[in-house]
């Protein structure tokens, strides 16, 4: 999988997460609901861990696991040499 569909498969994630957030803010004790929110905040984060191990930081406090702080090497994904 390359750099850009590791973020789009994370994006998807994180998008069908907070969807079933959503969703429990008003329906609270849905076990299917809750169950499925669960599994995609797992996937969510082992995909986070692997494109960061891979690429670097997503967000500042991720540079935190690192050896040094990564969090300002360029390029930043909206720059040309980012989308590469």
């Amino acid at each position: 999988m390359t750099k850009q569909e590791k973020l789009l498969e994370l994006q998807k994630y994180n998008f069908a997460a907070y969807d079933l957030l959503l969703f429990l803010d008003t329906h609270p004790e849905d076990k299917t609901g809750f169950a499925m929110f669960r599994d995609m905040v797992e996937k969510m984060k082992r995909l986070k861990a692997e494109y960061e191990e891979q690429y670097g930081p997503l967000e500042p406090y991720s540079a935190a696991k690192f050896d040094t702080f990564k969090w300002l090497e360029s390029p930043w994904p909206w720059e040309k040499e980012g989308n590469a």
